[in-house]
C-alpha cells in the first residue's frame, strides 16, 4: 500500500487525485490532505492547513497547488526524506531551480503535464520538427477552462521546448502578436492561449509550410487522465534514489531495451598499427573504399606513442577483398598487426529507454559473461548497442538477453 499526502487537495486536481486513489484503494491510500482554503467536500482523511500540521507518515507527496507553495513542499520532502510528485503548472525558473537542487537529496518527479498522451505528443512533435526542419513555421495554440490562472500553460512550454531542442538555431518564443506589427521571423515559435468555459485542456501544434499544414493535437476530456498520471508517477517514485524524474522515465522504466536483431555471416578485422601517424585510420578506410568494400561497425582507440588500434566489422564475403586492401598499406611501409575473426553474428539491442537509464551496457556485459560469451567488437549510440559474437553462441546469447530485458 502506497500512502499519499495530497497537497492542494481542495482544488480541482487535488480532488481528482483523491478520487483516483479511492478507485485504487488496494494500491494507494490518501493518509492526509493539505490546503489553506476551505474544502467544499468531505474526505476520509484529515485535511490540514499546512504541511507542518500533518501528523501522518507517508510514502510520497503529490502536489497540485500553486508555484508559491513549491519551497514549502520541497522543505517538507527534504525534512521527511520522502519523494514528491510536482504536478503544479506555471513554475518559473526559481521554482525549477529549487526542484533540481532538492532532487540531489531526494527523488523528485516534475513535468509540465501528467498525461501519457501529452508526453507522446511531445515525442511526435520532436520527430516532426527534426523531419520538417526550418522550412516549416511552428505555432502552438493551447485552450483551457476560464479559471486557469497561468498562461501559457506548462504543456505549451513543453511543446515549445520539444521543437527548440531539435533546432540548431536559438528559437524565440513569441506570446501572441497583439502588440507587434511586424513580419514573422524565421526562428520564432508562436504560442497562443485561449481561456473559456470548462475546457480541460487542448494543445495543438501546427507546422505550417508552403501549401501544407501538419497538425499534432491532444485533447483531454477529463482531469482523471492527469490524476492517473500522477499516481503512476508516485508509484514509480517510491523507492527510487535521489534524482529528477519525468514521464519519460516512467514510461520506459521496463522498456530500456525492447528489440533484439541479428545479422549473420559477419567478420571482424582488427588492425594494430605501429606508425605514429594520426592519419593512419583515414588511410585504412581510403584503401578499403577504393576496393568497394562496405564496412559496418567501426571502433578506434586513441593513438599513443607506440600504436593505434582500429577495428571494424563487415560481411564475411568481403573479408578477402578487405585484406587485399590493407595489404597495400603494408607494402607501402606501414607496419601492421592484422587479426581477423570470422563466422560471427552481429546482435543489435535497441530501445528508446536506453537514453534514460543507466547501466544497460553493464547488464548486457554481465549477461554475456555469465554465458561465457566473448564480444569481438562493440559500438553504441544513445538508443542502440551493436556487438559481434561467435555464431555458434547466437541462440544462447539471444535467449539470455531476451530474458534479462523482458523482450518478447
Amino acid at each position: 500500500m502506497i500512502s499519499v499526502i495530497i497537497n492542494g487537495i481542495c482544488g480541482q486536481m487535488g480532488r481528482a487525485v483523491y478520487a483516483a486513489i479511492q478507485a485504487q484503494s488496494g494500491v494507494f491510500s490518501a493518509v492526509a490532505g493539505v490546503d489553506p482554503f476551505d474544502c467544499t467536500q468531505s474526505y476520509s482523511c484529515p485535511v490540514y492547513k499546512s504541511l507542518d500540521d500533518v501528523k501522518e507518515q507517508a510514502d510520497v507527496i503529490i502536489d497540485f497547488s500553486i508555484p508559491a507553495s513549491t519551497p514549502e513542499i520541497l522543505r517538507y520532502a527534504l525534512e521527511k526524506k520522502i519523494p514528491a510528485v510536482i504536478g503544479t503548472t506555471g513554475l518559473g525558473e526559481r521554482e525549477l531551480k529549487l526542484i533540481r537542487s532538492a532532487s540531489e537529496q531526494v527523488a523528485m518527479f516534475q513535468t509540465g503535464n501528467m498525461s501519457l498522451g501529452v508526453n507522446l505528443q511531445v515525442e511526435l512533435v520532436q520527430l516532426a520538427s527534426s523531419t520538417l526542419g526550418a522550412n516549416f513555421d511552428v505555432e502552438i495554440i493551447e485552450t483551457h477552462h476560464r479559471k486557469k490562472v497561468d498562461s501559457p500553460s506548462g504543456t505549451a512550454l513543453m511543446l515549445a521546448n520539444a521543437v527548440s531542442s531539435i533546432s540548431p538555431e536559438d528559437e524565440e518564443l513569441v506570446f501572441g502578436r497583439h502588440e507587434k506589427n511586424k513580419r514573422r521571423s524565421d526562428n520564432e515559435i508562436g504560442i497562443h492561449s485561449v481561456r473559456g468555459g470548462t475546457v480541460v485542456g487542448e494543445h495543438q501544434v501546427q507546422f505550417i509550410g508552403n501549401d501544407e499544414i501538419i497538425e499534432i493535437s491532444h485533447r483531454a476530456f477529463s482531469k482523471q487522465v492527469f490524476a492517473q498520471g500522477a499516481l503512476r508517477a508516485a508509484k514509480f517514485l517510491v523507492g527510487k534514489k535521489s534524482g529528477l524524474y519525468n514521464m519519460k522515465n516512467v514510461v520506459t522504466e521496463h522498456d530500456a531495451a525492447s528489440r533484439l536483431f541479428s545479422l549473420e555471416n559477419q567478420a571482424v578485422v582488427i588492425i594494430r598499427s605501429f606508425a605514429k601517424e594520426d592519419a593512419f585510420a583515414s588511410r585504412v578506410f581510403d584503401v578499403i573504399a577504393a576496393h568497394d568494400v562496405f564496412v559496418d561497425m567501426i571502433a578506434c582507440s586513441e593513438p599513443d606513442e607506440q600504436s593505434l588500434s582500429i577495428g571494424f566489422s563487415l560481411n564475411e564475403d568481403d573479408l578477402s577483398e578487405a585484406l587485399n586492401a590493407i595489404n597495400e598499406l603494408t607494402r607501402n611501409g606501414y607496419g601492421c598487426d592484422i587479426r581477423t575473426h570470422s563466422d560471427l553474428t552481429k546482435l543489435t539491442l535497441e530501445g528508446t529507454g536506453m537514453a534514460l537509464q543507466h547501466g544497460v551496457a553493464s547488464q548486457l556485459f554481465s549477461t554475456l559473461r555469465k554465458e561465457n560469451i566473448h564480444i569481438w567488437l562493440i559500438t553504441t549510440s544513445e538508443t542502440r548497442i551493436e556487438f559481434c559474437i561467435e555464431s555458434v553462441h547466437t541462440l544462447r546469447a539471444a535467449d539470455a538477453i531476451r530474458e534479462k530485458f523482458n523482450i518478447g
